[in-house]
């Protein structure tokens, strides 16, 4: 009996280890992605940010 026992622990052990592989694969490509999305938006932001700074500047310049 404990020899069946260590046989499907081990098979577990296995079967689990493959699965956290392939997981811990498609979480990392994942995160991977959003961070290139994160960052595309953080330039958009920041490049919007600036344009509106700009306007802003023009106009209270332009007023007076």
């Amino acid at each position: 009996m404990p020899l069946i026992v260590d046989a499907v622990w081990a098979l577990w052990s296995i079967g689990a280890g493959i699965y956290d592989y392939f997981h811990t694969s498609a979480m990392e490509e994942r995160i991977h992605t959003l961070e290139n999305v994160l960052s595309i938006h953080q330039f958009v932001i920041a490049a919007l940010s600036v344009g509106l700074i700009l306007l802003m500047t023009y106009i209270l310049w332009r007023k007076h």
